[in-house]
């Protein structure tokens, strides 16, 4: 083949030639086609056409091809729908775009050939869309004209409806346009911006300066962003973020400016309700250390009051003022169990019952704590309201609302008054509540709103009211709304409160309701002492380990003792036979409580287990829910009620067996 006498004219041809036998070997290879491939035909003649470029391959080209050397009629494949064969660059570096047309040829030895005729369409093709560009740029010229004033109309339309405001003024701060939301924003109408006001004096800044070098950023033709505070025209303002851009005329020179100004009053309040709640997230964790290390110390305390107060039975006085220590030592143990509620941790009792029935007995136990001066009222919807949850913190809750409500109101002369509503909350009603929570669209959430008429809250303090410790009162701990809203949530419902100053207070509740009944289980206990029991006391604090088996051991039973649970995992398998119940702390160096008693239950299935936590029991409940013939109690417990569970399991044991 390579002795045609038509390669010279091929080699000629401004269009690339190759040719190819029935097995895809290249016989012939133009000129042209070295120039585009940047390789000698040496490199293609006698290699298959497939291997050099993979893409014919594709059944889409090769069994067209395979037609052709069969005697078939050309096959054309386009520059656009094909995109290319052969993978050639251009100047550019872009693909060539070819189109390719493969004919039939009988070779003068009757082999059947396959001639592939390559034509650069790369240039008329970006001509064509050189030429398309061009009509496309016309017809939108010509569409800009007759469509301007639509299109004018159209933007106007569109920025007046926007949520953001926009201003278009001149640098000196004179406004010339604004949008309804502006309107809505300030209370500026278009009158009243065109003629007396100045955007500039309509914004103030936090600091000084702030407003010069957004000017001169303007006049200088660059663009501002950032926060201001907005003046309306009721002597109010709010936080908005701004971005003003300049606007330049045909010279270049920056005459006006269009500002796009958003109110993030609420995505600051989120913000910060965001901030809040991460900080008392942080605060609820070390009130968990702090409470857990008060608990043990409570509890070697108790237990040495305990102790001591049986030892000086023959000495009233000595008597009498151990017991007055013990009462201090109560009432602190009340107050860590306070910081634990607000920390919104621990288990609580859910139980179904009516809200209705629950309120009215509230109100009639309070009725002793609100003083006769202030007029308490009650209000209900017809509905029984049924909900879940734990209806003594609840109580605890309202109770230390009440009790903010009476001392708000003391402080007034005549016609104080406290109201307690309770209604099926609406949240299809237009409601700020709702847009601040959002859950309350999902399901049914009863309202409970205590208010008063009182002094009210400076808005200073209200976002800090819920805070521990918090108190604007000369006497108080500043826990009462601190666990109220820890009850609440951990209810799994929602507390708000409104005030202003010589306006009132009223603190709003909202609780979700149930629609399926719920099963209530029945539990009960044998109670019956049984005496010189072996008990095993597992706990890290040396002071609670030595207390407690000195209590226990003046309660009649036997005491071993292990310092973590590794050592009352050894202990046990040593001596386990001996043990009648296991009282073991949950958190331990080592191992701690849980992990222990899965090693010691492997041999010892049924022993009864008493788990202690100077923590909030939410942390350990889970882990010990899985084990039978087990219960978990807090520290610091007392020696009576932890006689009356002991005595309970192993009495229990002892009929099992």
């Amino acid at each position: 083949m390579n002795n045609i006498s038509y390669d010279k004219v091929l080699d000629a041809l401004p269009d690339g030639t190759c040719i190819i036998d029935s097995d895809y070997q290249v016989v012939f290879w133009s000129k042209r086609l070295e120039q585009w491939s940047g390789q000698g035909k040496e490199h293609y003649i006698g290699k298959k056409l497939t291997i050099l470029f993979p893409n014919l391959l594709q059944p889409s080209y090769k069994t067209r091809i395979d037609q052709v050397l069969e005697n078939g009629p050309p096959a054309v494949f386009s520059a656009l729908i094909h995109h290319h064969l052969f993978e050639f660059l251009c100047p550019d570096q872009s693909v060539q775009a070819q189109r390719v047309t493969v004919s039939h040829l009988r070779g003068e030895d009757g082999r059947s050939l396959a001639l592939f005729s390559v034509q650069d369409m790369s240039s008329y093709i970006r001509q064509i869309s050189e030429y398309q560009n061009l009509v496309r740029t016309y017809e939108l010229e010509l569409k800009k004209r007759r469509q301007l004033e639509e299109k004018n109309d159209q933007l106007i339309t569109a920025v007046d409806r926007a949520a953001e405001a926009f201003i278009i003024m001149k640098v000196s701060g004179e406004i010339e346009y604004i949008n309804k939301a502006f309107t809505d924003q300030t209370g500026w109408t278009q009158e009243d911006a065109t003629k007396e006001a100045s955007y500039w004096a309509c914004q103030t800044y936090e600091e000084e300066g702030v407003a010069k070098h957004v000017q001169d950023m303007l006049k200088s033709g660059q663009t501002w962003q950032g926060r201001s505070h907005i003046c309306c025209q009721k002597d109010s303002s709010f936080t908005a973020s701004v971005s003003i851009a300049p606007i330049f005329n045909e010279a270049g020179e920056v005459t006006h400016a269009v500002v796009v100004q958003e109110d993030i009053s609420e995505q600051l309040k989120f913000e910060e309700q965001y901030r809040k709640t991460q900080k008392q997230e942080a605060l609820a964790t070390l009130i968990g250390g702090i409470a857990h290390d008060f608990n043990n110390l409570l509890s070697g305390m108790l237990g040495h009051l305990y102790l001591a107060n049986r030892e000086v039975q023959e000495m009233p006085k000595t008597a009498e003022r151990l017991k007055k220590v013990q009462t201090v030592a109560n009432d602190i143990a009340k107050t860590v169990q306070q910081l634990m509620t607000f920390a919104r941790k621990g288990q609580i009792d859910r139980r179904k019952f009516p809200l209705d029935s629950f309120i009215k007995e509230f109100t009639k136990f309070i009725e002793y704590t609100v003083p006769e001066n202030i007029t308490l009222s009650v209000d209900f919807d017809a509905a029984d309201f049924p909900c879940q949850g734990d209806a003594e913190l609840l109580q605890e809750s309202l109770l230390n609302m009440v009790q903010n409500a009476v001392d708000a109101v003391d402080e007034k002369e005549a016609d104080s008054a406290i109201r307690i509503s309770l209604s099926l909350f609406d949240a299809n009603q237009p409601n700020k509540w709702v847009k601040q929570h959002p859950i309350l669209k999902e399901g049914q959430y009863a309202q409970i709103i205590v208010w008063d008429n009182g002094v009210g809250i400076d808005k200073e303090n209200i976002d800090r009211i819920f805070d521990p410790f918090f108190t604007t009162k000369e006497l108080g701990s500043g826990l009462g709304l601190a666990v109220a809203i820890g009850n609440i949530k951990k209810n799994r419902g929602i507390i708000e409160v409104e005030s202003s100053r010589e306006q009132g207070t009223s603190f709003y509740v909202w609780l979700p309701l149930l629609v399926d009944k719920l099963e209530h289980q029945e539990f009960s206990t044998h109670k019956r002492k049984v005496e010189n029991s072996v008990i095993l006391v597992v706990d890290d604090e040396v002071l609670v380990r030595e207390t407690c088996a000195e209590i226990l051991t003046l309660l009649g039973y036997q005491v071993r003792m292990a310092k973590d649970g590794q050592d009352a995992v050894e202990y046990m398998n040593q001596h386990g036979d001996e043990i009648d119940l296991i009282l073991m702390d949950m958190v331990m160096p080592r191992m701690i409580g849980s992990v222990a008693a899965k090693h010691i239950r492997e041999k010892y299935p049924n022993l009864p287990i008493i788990f202690a936590t100077a923590y909030d029991q939410s942390i350990s409940i889970k882990a010990t829910q899985s084990f039978e013939h087990s219960v978990l109690i807090s520290k610091p417990f007392y020696p009576d009620a932890l006689q009356e569970t002991i005595d309970g399991f192993i009495a229990e044991s002892g009929e099992d067996e």
